[in-house]
Parts: structure tokens; sequence; C-alpha cells
């Protein structure tokens, strides 16, 4: 029927449509393969497999196994979730996963939030909310609304854990058979391992040269940051930490925020706390008369705008020399939205602890707190 050049030719043409439509590891084409390494993070690990498959274990421990379009699973994976990227339709639980994508340019993947419309400071997320491109299919630390997820046909719902009903959450997208990836950068105890999670997102999107880029700046800076900081005659002593119904939550000395303060040149006053990170409010203020900085761990749009209001949470503080020398601080509104700008948050606590060596840095997540 075919003369030998056509038949050769057919050959060519079958054996590339074979590996178009191929399983992972199948072709000639190998991409790098083996752990992508990690420098911070501990909470997850991504394997890479041969023709741009990954398997990819997230913060719970679930393996999910990363196929790009076109392709079929690798053999010896058949156990393992089937995610197929570059995903197009996410769903994001958390703001601190919105901002994650942003420096990937991949916030208009996203189709569900749970976070209304007027509590979002990513402009694209509030724009996509107030369009209908963005749909809310919960509500703050609720419940997500199971029927509009399913709706939506998501590639992918990013999910955390580590709170009351979070594995219940899990659970039922796992049974209602939607594929779903836990992301639990806020159980990270370096800052920048919780911003090296977006390597985590960038392997759903086939871009983890660019995340790799990315947190390799960040890092670069914080370093360079930190070595400055480093050769300041002092550490000023800092109090920080949050007051409510009489409690005080206080950062324990093996968290991101304490490795933070420590990086800025800061020398945290509660640095040897363990646990829990609660301590009683006669303990804050003992320890408060030393300070020379206080964070209040707040936002002004809780209530916390001013000094007054800082002291109204708990009269006895008004003794206190930081307070009474006006050096306090709080979180701008924005700042449970930045994760994608840790080291810039750095780079703030280092201007507000050491002016002197970082006259130029405009301080963009905190806000200086006025008397009244």
């Amino acid at each position: 029927m075919f003369n030998r050049p056509v038949k050769v030719l057919l050959a060519f043409v079958l054996v590339g449509l074979l590996g178009l439509v191929g399983g992972c590891g199948r072709g000639e084409k190998a991409a790098a393969t083996g752990a992508v390494p990690l420098k911070y993070a501990t909470g997850f690990k991504i394997e890479r497999l041969p023709e741009g498959c990954r398997v990819v274990t997230d913060g719970e421990g679930r393996k999910l196994l990363l196929v790009p379009h076109g392709q079929r699973p690798p053999e010896g994976y058949g156990d393992l979730p089937v995610v197929y990227t570059p995903v197009k339709r996410v769903v994001a639980q958390s703001t601190t996963q919105a901002a994650l994508l942003r420096p990937l340019g991949e916030l208009e993947s996203i189709v569900g939030v749970t976070t209304e419309k007027d509590k979002w400071y990513i402009q694209e997320i509030k724009e996509g909310l107030e369009q209908g491109r963005i749909q809310l299919v919960g509500s703050g630390m609720g419940p997500l609304d199971y029927d509009q997820v399913v709706a939506l046909k998501p590639d992918v719902v990013f999910i955390y854990t580590g709170t009351p009903g979070s594995l219940e959450t899990l659970r039922k997208l796992e049974e209602l058979k939607v594929p779903v990836a836990v992301e639990n950068s806020h159980l990270e105890q370096h800052p920048m391992g919780r911003l090296e999670w977006v390597k985590f997102m960038a392997a759903f999107y086939g871009k983890e040269s660019e995340a790799e880029a990315f947190f390799d700046g960040a890092v670069a800076r914080v370093e360079e940051i930190a070595q400055k900081a480093a050769g300041a005659k002092a550490k000023p002593k800092v109090l920080w930490g949050q007051i409510y119904q009489g409690k005080v939550f206080a950062p324990a000395g093996d968290t991101y925020v304490a490795k933070m303060i420590e990086l800025a040149g800061g020398d945290y006053l509660f640095k040897d706390l363990k646990g829990s990170g609660t301590v009683t409010l006669e303990e804050f203020y003992a320890r408060g008369k030393s300070a020379d900085v206080y964070i209040s761990s707040t936002l002004p749009n809780y209530g916390v705008t001013s000094i007054a209001k800082v002291v109204e949470q708990a009269k006895v503080l008004e003794d206190l020399p930081v307070i009474k020398k006006g050096n306090v601080w709080c979180f701008q509104p924005w700042y449970y939205q930045a994760l994608d700008k840790t080291d810039e948050m750095i780079a703030d606590l280092a201007a507000i602890f050491h002016p002197d060596l970082f006259p130029g840095v405009e301080i963009k997540h905190h806000l200086k707190l006025p008397p009244t």
C-alpha cells in the first residue's frame, strides 16, 4: 500500500506520537531527576521524575503524583492521587497561598477563596471577587462550601491543617474525589522556610525555576540585612506579643518570629520561651520593663490604632518605658497577605531596630502607632 520511504516517514511520525502520549519516564529527553534541594523548609518534599513528572509530599505527609497534561502516569505509582499540570483552576483556602502565587504570576488561576472581598489587600483577588471570576467558597476559618468547590471543578484545592476541623476538611475533599494538597507554611520555624513553600506551589504550575530564582534572591537580601545588622554596637531588646482577654500571646523562642527578630539584629525578650507561647500579663510586664521596642502583633483594622488602644488592653502597660517613649509598632492591614515579602518584613524590622544602619529603608509592613 505504501512504498518504503512513506513507510519510514510514517514510522517516525508514529514514534513521535507515542512519545507525546507516553507515560512519564518515556522518550529520550529526560530532565533532571531526584529530590529538589530545600534550604530551610521541612514540611514538604519534591521528587523529580523523568519527563516532567513529580512526586510531592505535602504538609500532611501525603504523596501526590504531578503529571504534565498529555502524558500518562508512570508505572509504579498507581496508588498515588494524580494532579495534571500545569494547574489552571485552583481554590486557595488561605491568603498566604495567594501570596505565594503572586511571585509566580499565577493569581489568575485562583477561582475560589474563603476570605471576603473587603478583607483582601491583593488587588487581583479583590477584583476577581468583584467581577465574579473568583467565588467565595467558605468563610474565614469556617468549613468549606463543598457543593461550591465541586461545582468549580478545580484542578487542585490548596488547604492548610493544624487548626480545629482542618483534617475533617481534608478527608471530606478526598471523599469527594477533589484533588487536594496541604500547604502548611505556617508551621515552619524559620521565616525563609515559610517562604520556601513557594517551591511547593510552583511544582503544580511547572514553574520551579522561577520559584528558585525568586527564593534565592530573597535569601540573598536577608543574608545581606543580617550581616549588616550584626555589625551594630548593641542589640535593642524587643517585646513582641498580643493581648487578648487578659492573656498574652508571645511567640516562643523557636518560632519564625523569634528568628526574624534575630536576623534583623534584635534581642527578643522571650527567646527562652517554650511551648504554646502564652505568658501571664505579669511576666510580660516584668520583662517589658527593659524593652527598647514593642511590636504589638495586631492589625489596626481590628481596633489597635494607637498606643492608647494598646494600653486599654492592659492598664499596667502604661508604666513601661517603651510605652512612654512611644516606640510601639503594629502590623499593617495586609501583613498576613504578604508572605512573599518576607525579605521586606525583615528589612522593616532591621530599620526599626537600627535606624542609623538602615536610614534609607522604607518601612512597608509595620506601622508606628501614634500616642492616641
